[in-house]
């Protein structure tokens, strides 16, 4: 399985929205496995500090699902951080699958 992934953010007004897009560059499709109902997950860093996650205080149902991405394909994952404070950031999206093997981070400003 070989997968590329990135994340772009998107500032606007009141929030900032997140992009996070993963495609299949391999050969053959590729199986992921989902630990939970929470796909993938959004952080935001300033510097080495965790300052927001998208799923910081909410609940995701415990099962595993599994969602295959065929060669040449791609998924993309939504997020958005509302009433962000102005600074200098960097956004690190990751998959919640059982082999954690796709992140993608970008600096972005408010």
């Amino acid at each position: 399985m070989t997968l590329q992934s990135s994340v772009s953010a998107t500032v606007e007004s009141d929030r900032v929205a997140f992009e996070y897009v993963v495609e299949n560059v391999g050969d053959d499709p590729a199986e992921l496995t989902f630990r939970s109902t929470l796909t993938a997950d959004f952080a935001v860093l300033d510097g080495d500090e965790e300052v927001w996650r998208a799923s910081e205080g909410q609940m995701f149902a415990q099962m595993l699902q599994n969602e295959t991405i065929d060669s040449g394909d791609s998924e993309t994952f939504s997020g958005e951080w509302d009433d962000p404070s102005p600074g200098d950031y960097t956004v690190v999206a990751e998959l919640n699958t059982t082999d954690g093997d796709a992140e993608a981070r970008t600096d972005f400003s408010v």
